[in-house]
């Protein structure tokens, strides 16, 4: 009997190993793919003065998040746990580091699941314009819908991620070719009208952190560990496949729009999706916002299925009450899914996300720090540990994954004075929580 079978299986049922590389790239692109590709894209533009640079920074992008997830499919594949990285750091750096990185990244599903549910109700109106007047009716609707799929069980998640995720690709790439194809092309503008702001450091970081956070979720796959049929061959499978697929749609969409509009054409709409699909007429937008709509909800419905294991696995390791250990018969860790919920829908109605989903990228590039010094840590304390997956050109790709992220996170710190003091403040709460569940584990 696995180690889940025996904690929760007592209580109502356990995690089901149903899952495949199928689901793990449907669930890497769905969470990837979201809000982020539809509106970067005019930001970009809008502070980048180049063509060229603009994709380097999304061709760099994917380069980064590889380099990432050769780290990363080490320690998923010799510690194959639901929940992702905080088992990673939990192993690693004991309860304090475990929870600092457990709750940053519950908290950076929260924000995402938010974000996609506003991002969905903006969208709707397209469509519908009654929708305009009730944002946040639609948002907290939406989220409810997919909350109630997925209590249901884990199968019922699958199937709505694998369909939505397949959707939104397929829409992506019929878009790209349909822009090079068939959209007129806009005629080159005189050089005084074209030009973009003159470049600086600061604008190429926070182009860049646009570009980083439309990747995050290439990691989602490894949330799943415990329920895949085998982790040790599939994950590193899905998360390259996903990367490369999300890549490839990324790089294509910039590249389509950049040739149908030219810089200053995708620099002046907040959503030159639009501008394009304009060109086809009335139905065309309707087919965008309806893309739209299923891209932002299969990202959250990715948020929603990986976020309650990261609880789910704090409970399990005595951080967090045991009853949070709960699975229904559907395989859904349910307590940890409400409670998920409540913190989504919460964040949706007071529509303060932004603020919060503002610092996903932070937390994230601390995430992938962690997981950088958490693969030499556990080299050289558990030589002895079953790795299915080695990290390629170890130590050197490794090394070099942790010192781009430690300078990107002082780039960031100069550009995110607020994430870094979140950052700080959430370890220094950490710590106590930490102590007493230690000391409880003790006693006990």
């Amino acid at each position: 009997m696995s180690v889940v079978e025996s904690i929760a299986g007592n209580e109502r049922g356990h995690l089901l190993k149903i899952l495949g590389v199928t689901f793990g790239v449907a669930v890497a692109v769905g969470d990837m793919i979201g809000s982020g590709i539809l509106r970067a894209p005019n930001a970009i533009a809008a502070s980048v003065p180049s063509i060229a640079l603009i994709m380097g920074l999304w061709v760099l992008g994917a380069l980064n998040a590889a380099l990432n997830g050769n780290v990363l499919a080490e320690l998923g594949t010799a510690i194959p746990k639901s929940g992702g990285v905080y088992n990673y750091a939990h192993r690693a750096f004991g309860d304090v580091g475990g929870l600092i990185i457990g709750w940053a990244n519950w908290l950076a599903f929260v924000a995402g699941t938010g974000a996609a549910a506003i991002s969905f109700a903006n969208f709707l109106p397209l469509i519908w314009p009654w929708a305009g007047q009730h944002t946040i009716g639609v948002a907290v609707a939406m989220l409810l819908g997919l909350f109630g799929a997925n209590i249901l069980g884990l199968r019922e998640g699958r199937a709505l991620q694998e369909g939505t995720s397949l959707i939104k690709a397929t829409m992506l790439a019929v878009f790209c070719v349909a822009a090079v194809l068939f959209a007129p092309q806009t005629q080159p503008l005189p050089p005084a009208v074209a030009a973009a702001p003159v470049l600086g450091w600061g604008a190429m970081i926070a182009a860049y952190q646009l570009v980083r956070g439309a990747y995050a979720g290439w990691d989602t796959p490894f949330y799943f560990g415990e329920e895949l049929t085998n982790a040790g061959r599939d994950l590193p499978r899905a998360m390259y496949i996903g990367m490369a697929l999300t890549a490839a749609l990324y790089i294509g969409v910039n590249g389509a729009l950049l040739y149908a509009l030219g810089l200053h054409g995708v620099a002046s709409s907040p959503l030159p999706f639009t501008i394009v699909l304009g060109q086809f007429g009335p139905v065309a937008k309707v087919l965008f916002a309806l893309t739209a709509m299923i891209t932002v909800a299969s990202c959250a419905n990715a948020n929603i299925m990986g976020g309650p294991r990261i609880i789910f696995s704090l409970a399990r390791d005595g951080l967090l009450p045991h009853w949070f250990t709960i699975v229904n018969k559907g395989g859904t860790p349910t307590i940890a899914l409400l409670l998920t919920a409540v913190f989504s829908v919460g964040l949706a109605v007071s529509g303060e996300f932004e603020r919060v989903f503002a610092l996903i990228g932070t937390l994230n590039g601390v995430g992938a720090i962690a997981m950088a010094v958490a693969v030499f840590v556990l080299r050289r304390t558990e030589p002895g540990l079953a790795r299915p997956y080695r990290a390629f050109l170890y130590p050197v790709l490794p090394a070099l994954s942790l010192l781009i992220e430690v300078v990107f996170m002082v780039l960031y710190s100069w550009t995110d004075t607020l994430g870094i003091l979140f950052a700080i403040g959430l370890a220094v709460v950490c710590i106590p929580f930490a102590i007493i569940a230690r000391r409880a584990r003790k006693t006990a």
